[in-house]
């Protein structure tokens, strides 16, 4: 229901007042009181949803930014009030008085009466109207027309004096107005309070300013920043807080202040300031900012969302499986680095479980509720790779995705990324990669914005790396920012306690799998098995199992079932990132042209198909390719 305080201009007018009211067919939504307009009203007091008045109490209402309504004098209303003047006085001048905008232009009624001289005295306020009355009677005029006010002073003066009266029309058009200004007043009302809801709930400082500097609004994180302003900030000049931005060059030249850092007491703030255009000129400036420390905050949380959709590690040092002592002393060594933060490069042959000790390094880290990222080198092209490692911004080249990329460098920010096969890549991302390790810093290709990063790298090869950086192949600079902590893993030959062992782990793991027959070796079998060299490591020896299992027809697997089972008889074969002083001082080594020949024989059973190839062996396409590189067997079919 609204309530409307309707201020009568003279007594006489409240039964037409309420005679309004009652026959309007919205009455019962209005709540409404009269009161008898006086010269000594308190007008600062008035408790309603709108005020009707006229003359000098609407002019003081609206002034007091109360939704008022003005009773409003029609030339209809002055006429008859000047006609009764006419008829009751006889008088042939007639002065209208009273608050401007109640008669301003009441003269040109003079049409109406060619032979009676008018003038209109207006006064703008209610404490004016003597002196106003009193020049009027100086000026030669014989009657006063004007508000109830002006009415009471005249008589006293000596003057005779006509009230100009408001008829029902008048009233009524007061009322719909009142009730416009109403509902005009709770759309600003619930605007301001969007407004106000969405700069408070805001996660930054909001401040907007004048043409000179001062500021007109402001949000609540200002004051979290402002810790020590007490009272509002609003009325003080925006160079109080940041007196380095040049806001006179902002709001005078439209010059825009974009993502600066700006120190205000002991917050690191990053800063905006632009100008606000009006329709003809700059008109104020708006500053944003928002803590340094709550955007990388901000950062981390995006990262771990990130995190969570799968760049994790999913092993630790107890999921490492093994009984030979030098297993032990591997994974001790390999803990001992997890507590440095230092740069690690991890040596061993293909299906030594290098990404496994990457990520149980990571997962006893200080870093291990950050980002595990791992790439391998070897397995993309060097472009792409580029890309990957460092991303890109939109149009950096042709099919690049709308937004750009982020790369997996600033994926693993604040965690580890483990870049395998680190020997394979080109010069070109040797150079970039060994920016990346010295300045802990990435530039997106296309891009111009350095983002700094902090990354723990963990790198794995199995190359002779030293070898490689002798022969001009791989940055020696790089090399020793790489291999900081060195991890040598083991091959499995090297580790004849973990041989069998490995084996039962897994027969058992595919029994429960998938129901085989076989259960466990005999030790004619465990003696074959010992006696195979393993070139794939435990990536071999777990396919081996996952192969006897469907080959063997009864519960333990003998001698004859092991070797029917693996691929080929072998010698012996030594580490291709370990030289030996045989391998660096001789033209011809028996071991690796035994390794030729048992490649060589694997593909004339496949057929030449690589896949099936590599599988036998145990070992990955690409490591297989290597192998027939460094060996001549390339012109083999695919």
């Amino acid at each position: 229901m609204t309530h409307i305080l309707f201020f009568s201009p003279y007594p006489e007018c409240v039964p037409t007042i309420n005679e309004v009211f009652q026959a309007r067919p919205d009455k019962d939504e209005i709540r409404y009181e009269i009161i008898i307009d006086q010269f000594n009203n308190c007008l600062e007091s008035v408790d309603a949803d709108a005020v009707i008045s006229r003359g000098f109490t609407a002019h003081t209402m609206k002034k007091l930014g109360m939704p008022c309504a003005e009773l409003r004098i029609s030339g209809y209303d002055v006429i008859a009030a000047v006609d009764r003047c006419l008829r009751q006085f006889p008088c042939r001048r007639v002065a209208l008085v009273g608050a401007f905008n109640m008669i301003y232009g009441a003269e040109n009624i003079r049409g109406v009466y060619p032979d009676v001289t008018f003038c209109c005295y207006t006064a703008i306020e209610e404490t004016n109207l003597e002196g106003k009355i009193r020049q009027a009677i100086a000026d030669g005029y014989e009657a006063v027309v004007g508000g109830c006010s002006t009415v009471a002073i005249a008589e006293q003066l000596g003057i005779p004096a006509v009230m100009i009266e408001s008829g029902k029309e008048a009233i009524n058009d007061a009322i719909d107005n009142a009730l416009s200004a109403v509902a005009f007043a709770s759309q600003e009302r619930q605007r301001s309070a969007q407004i106000a809801n969405f700069l408070n709930y805001s996660f930054q400082g909001i401040l907007a300013t004048d043409r000179k500097g001062t500021i007109t609004l402001d949000n609540k994180y200002c004051y979290q920043v402002f810790t020590d302003e007490k009272a509002s900030i609003i009325g003080r000049n925006i160079s109080e807080f940041f007196p380095c931005i040049p806001f006179q060059k902002v709001i005078e030249t439209g010059y825009k202040v974009l993502s600066e850092v700006h120190r205000f007491h002991d917050h690191h703030l990053m800063v905006n300031c632009v100008p606000v255009v009006g329709k003809s000129e700059n008109t104020g400036c708006v500053i944003t900012f928002q803590s340094v420390s709550q955007i990388q905050e901000a950062e981390g949380k995006i990262r771990k969302r990130m995190h969570k959709q799968g760049f994790t590690a999913k092993y630790s040092f107890s999921d490492i499986l093994y009984q030979d002592e030098i297993m032990r002393e591997t994974i001790h060594t390999a803990a001992d680095y997890s507590h440095a933060d230092s740069n690690v490069l991890i040596y061993g042959e293909t299906g030594t479980g290098k990404e496994l000790f990457a990520q149980s390094i990571h997962t006893a880290s200080y870093r291990h509720g950050e980002p595990f990222v791992a790439v391998n080198c070897a397995a993309l092209p060097e472009d792409l790779l580029e890309s990957e490692l460092f991303g890109y911004v939109e149009g950096a080249f042709t099919g690049a995705a709308k937004g750009g990329k982020m790369g997996l460098f600033e994926i693993a920010h604040r965690g580890t990324i483990f870049l395998d096969e680190i020997g394979d890549i080109s010069p070109k991302l040797q150079s970039r990669l060994l920016r990346v390790l010295q300045e802990r810093e990435i530039v997106r290709i296309g891009g111009e914005t350095v983002i700094p990063i902090d990354v723990r790298v963990i790198s794995a090869t199995n190359r002779n790396l030293r070898k490689a950086v002798q022969e001009g192949r791989f940055r020696q600079d790089l090399f020793y920012r790489l291999d900081v902590l060195e991890l040598n893993l083991p091959p499995l030959r090297r580790r004849p306690k973990d041989i069998p062992y490995l084996i039962d782990h897994f027969i058992a793991f595919e029994w429960e799998r998938t129901g085989c027959i076989l259960q466990k070796m005999d030790e004619s079998g465990r003696a074959a098995a010992l006696e195979y060299v393993w070139p794939g490591n435990i990536r071999e020896l777990r396919n081996f199992c996952e192969r006897i299992c469907i080959l063997c027809t009864h519960e333990y697997a003998n001698a004859e079932d092991i070797r029917r089972a693996l691929p080929v008889e072998q010698e012996p074969v030594i580490s291709l990132h370990a030289p030996t002083p045989a391998a660096s001082t001789a033209s011809f080594n028996p071991l690796l042209e035994s390794e030729r020949q048992a490649i060589q024989q694997a593909l004339a059973a496949n057929g030449g198909n690589r896949s099936r190839t590599a599988a036998a062996l145990g070992i990955d396409k690409s490591t297989l390719w290597r192998k027939m590189k460094r060996f001549g067997l390339l012109d083999a079919k695919k």
